[in-house]
């Protein structure tokens, strides 16, 4: 089971460039960390505040989040991962967010999905494999 992070499944449920690709991974089921959801919510938010999508738009995009978790996307607890991530974060001058989901694709030798470039470049240098999308 892959690791998805905020970038990917944001760009999934905003359909955004590349979310058909993404899509295949959640139907078959992905794995991600509990920040993953404040993270899209997030996005989503902006989204709607920066004009790309409408009201209800946004209202649909939050409410597919909720019906994928634990269903085709699996939540895992962040805290036993919070000292590995501080250390990629440190070493790699990444985000503890983004070192986060690293540590999960690590801890359960998993492929990272992201968006993100800097990202996918650290999961690489410390041995986790990575898909850009």
């Amino acid at each position: 089971m892959k690791v998805i992070d905020a970038s990917a499944l944001s760009a999934y449920l905003l359909r955004e460039e590349g979310f058909e690709e993404i899509r295949k991974f959640i139907v078959e089921g992905v794995v991600s960390v509990g920040l993953v959801v404040k993270e899209v919510a997030n996005a989503i938010l902006l989204a709607y505040k920066r004009g790309r999508i409408k009201l209800e738009e946004a209202g649909r995009a939050f409410e597919a989040l909720n019906s994928l978790l634990n269903v085709n996307v699996k939540i895992e607890g962040q805290e036993a991962l919070l000292r590995e991530a501080f250390d990629i974060a440190l070493k790699h001058e990444v985000t503890i967010y983004d070192a986060l989901y690293i540590a999960l694709a690590r801890k359960r030798k998993a492929e990272l999905i992201s968006r993100d470039e800097r990202q996918v470049k650290v999961a690489r240098e410390v041995g986790v494999g990575a898909l850009l999308i």
